[in-house]
């Protein structure tokens, strides 16, 4: 709880003390991301990151909504990037959908399983606002995108491999040479045919003109040297961006679905909480009134 402390570990010694995570090397084609990039490498793909979540650009994200905003420049986190940009309006109307969805499986009298909804929702939030691509997931339950990141959580503390990385980290470097992952092929093949798809249409001017975080990262190119193999000191190369795009999908999915399940559940079993809750927002925003950023 030591405010001080919190800010030497995340900002001040963040780029020259606590840079490198723990690291199996079977990451496969997804070795590049932003969260398991190592010393230099991270250094740069997070400061080409980091400015896309300062107060100017934030303003610049959405100016059609015309909004007067007071955002501090510390504002960094994801969620708060997305409430103070309008995408208050894209999470409505897909928050709409689930809730339309989740009230005809509860007219049948069928049990409702939350995290069938809230996956399909948290993806269909985030191809919106980071790739302005609308897969309506909650009403396709089979997506492909939804379907192959269900593929890509699957993960066993027994599975051999990690296993054996685990307990012999010595072996990981081999294993990377021999081209094994924790990420099946099909899957990550399968995001960065898409992802590639959608910067290809980018770059052709055959898309949304939203400045979104796929934009804020094709930007980043722009005056940059990022020929591979070369030093590399400003902007992310083709693949360094589609890898952003891919952890970004695979870690907003995730973790917004998991959250709310929990948070459903909770509420569930503790119904004077619920009760509670219920009376603060309806004090707070009155007569069903939108809520405003």
């Amino acid at each position: 709880m030591d405010k001080s402390m919190i800010k030497t570990v995340l900002i001040k010694e963040c780029y020259n003390i606590f840079t490198n995570r723990r690291n199996f090397h079977l990451n496969g084609e997804v070795f590049d991301a932003v969260s398991v990039a190592e010393d230099d490498t991270w250094r740069r793909i997070r400061s080409v990151l980091s400015p896309s979540f300062t107060s100017g650009r934030l303003k610049e994200v959405e100016p059609s909504l015309h909004l007067s905003l007071s955002i501090s420049t510390n504002v960094k986190d994801m969620t708060t990037y997305f409430l103070f940009t309008g995408y208050v309006g894209i999470m409505k109307q897909h928050s709409s959908t689930l809730l339309s969805g989740m009230k005809k499986q509860a007219d049948k009298d069928q049990t409702i399983e939350v995290k069938e909804f809230f996956g399909p929702y948290s993806m269909d939030v985030v191809t919106s606002t980071a790739f302005s691509v609308d897969i309506d997931s909650l009403n396709n339950p089979s997506d492909p995108f939804v379907s192959n990141v269900k593929k890509m959580l699957k993960f066993d503390l027994f599975n051999p491999l990690f296993l054996l990385v685990a307990l012999f980290p010595f072996t990981g470097p081999i294993m990377e040479k021999m081209k094994f992952s924790f990420f099946p092929t099909a899957v990550t093949d399968f995001f960065y045919a898409s992802l590639a798809k959608i910067k290809s249409g980018r770059e052709t001017g055959n898309s949304t003109n939203r400045v979104d975080f796929l934009q804020l990262m094709i930007d980043s190119q722009k005056g940059s040297d990022t020929k591979t193999g070369e030093e590399q000191t400003k902007g992310l190369t083709d693949h360094e961006i589609l890898s952003q795009a891919m952890i970004f999908i695979f870690a907003g999915y995730e973790t917004s679905s998991s959250t709310m399940s929990f948070l459903a559940y909770n509420l569930a079993t503790n119904p004077h909480v619920m009760t509670k809750l219920q009376e603060e927002i309806d004090t707070v925003f009155p007569n069903k009134v939108t809520p405003t950023p």
